[in-house]
């Protein structure tokens, strides 16, 4: 069984059979909405009552005054916040989880008062360092960790991203508009220079640094690496990237090590091919030990620091875990149904009841395959 996962940095409220969750997300909505850079028009799915309360809540907000935390957490649409019991399956989790839904209530039994409560939350990225540090109790992942990205057809070939000398603030409403957690900062070439997240918003919500908002994002990316050296006592640079040629079991490491939800696939300049040719043997030479833990630094070399490349993809948490609920029989696994669902939601927040969670899920895919072949 994955070990427990702690509630931060989600505050989670479960009572009475309902799960409300306030993450990043959410608190980049509401700093955008504070600087007025979304309206109350554009937030039409509010799922806040009483209704009329609603422009004095924004106008407190707006003053600086306090509001309450459920007005905020329903000022975006969230995915349904699944609910499984500690008895359920690792299969269930990957099915879940390969859609897209970031992370699932785990609920346990409480005898004495004849109720559930709530045991965790497994997040994406809970379960896929799970997965990687006991890789060697799931032998048919071996093939899948050797093999490259390309082989695989993993991933997407549409990557989001934002240019480097455009203002954070542009990067911030961007992810808010197309429901993205996560942006690639690249150049007027298009070659990768970084990545802004939503959990950076935590940066800026602070009055003494909201400066940066209106600072390039190129100049937040530095910011953010000169705080890590000052804060490490040493240069600091995060490992985002691979090629098309990277294996699984390489990306997967990047994964688990720096802590990331996805990486940016490039494709290297000219002089960095003999390069990734050797780091693929490198890898090869390791992936076999099993000892996958982000505190051995394998995965890690000058070369990952210093390639550059051209922005072609993305790999994400959520595109390994559809791959992997596939080889597990559950071929109506895709990983953009969450993110679809969530951008059709017609409400803030949702709640699906343990005894048939489940049986509610497989039918709402159903629904949504529906609904994007009329699409079409």
């Amino acid at each position: 069984r994955p070990p427990r996962s702690t509630l931060f940095p989600y505050t989670t409220l479960f009572r009475s059979g309902l799960c409300l969750t306030f993450d990043y997300t959410d608190l980049n909505t509401y700093l955008l909405l504070v600087l007025n850079k979304i309206k109350v028009d554009d937030l039409k799915n509010i799922n806040y009552t009483p209704k009329e309360n609603i422009p004095k809540l924004i106008k407190n907000a707006q003053m600086g005054n306090q509001v309450p935390v459920d007005f905020v957490i329903k000022l975006t649409n969230k995915n349904p916040f699944f609910k499984l019991t500690e008895s359920d399956t690792l299969s269930t989790v990957v099915e879940i989880l390969g859609t897209g839904v970031h992370r699932i209530a785990i609920l346990k039994n409480d005898n004495e008062n004849n109720c559930e409560k709530l045991s965790g939350i497994l997040s994406q990225r809970r379960l896929i360092k799970f997965l990687w540090d006991n890789a060697r109790r799931f032998p048919s992942m071996e093939p899948l960790l050797s093999s490259s990205l390309k082989s695989l057809n993993i991933g997407s070939s549409n990557p989001i991203s934002i240019f480097g000398d455009e203002y954070l603030i542009d990067a911030l409403l961007k992810m808010h508009n197309l429901k993205m957690s996560s942006l690639a900062v690249i150049d007027r070439n298009y070659h990768l220079l970084g990545n802004i997240s939503v959990t950076d918003v935590k940066l800026v919500s602070n009055s003494s640094k909201s400066d940066l908002l209106y600072k390039s994002c190129l100049h937040f990316i530095s910011v953010i690496l000169n705080s890590r050296g000052l804060e490490n006592g040493k240069d600091s640079f995060p490992i985002f990237h691979v090629t098309s040629k990277t294996s699984l079991g390489r990306a997967i490491a990047k994964l688990v090590a720096t802590k990331s939800h996805r990486l940016w696939i490039i494709k290297p300049d000219s002089n960095n091919n003999s390069n990734e040719n050797h780091n693929q043997h490198q890898h090869h030479n390791h992936s076999h030990n099993h000892n996958h833990s982000p505190h051995h630094n394998h995965y890690h070399n000058d070369e990952d620091i210093h390639a550059t490349g051209k922005l072609v993809g993305v790999l994400s948490l959520t595109d390994i875990l559809s791959l992997l609920a596939k080889t597990l029989g559950k071929e109506h696994v895709e990983p953009n149904i969450a993110r679809r669902q969530r951008r059709r939601s017609s409400s803030g927040v949702a709640s699906i009841s343990t005894n048939n969670s489940l049986e509610m899920f497989r039918r709402s895919i159903s629904e949504q395959s529906s609904i994007d072949k009329k699409d079409l």
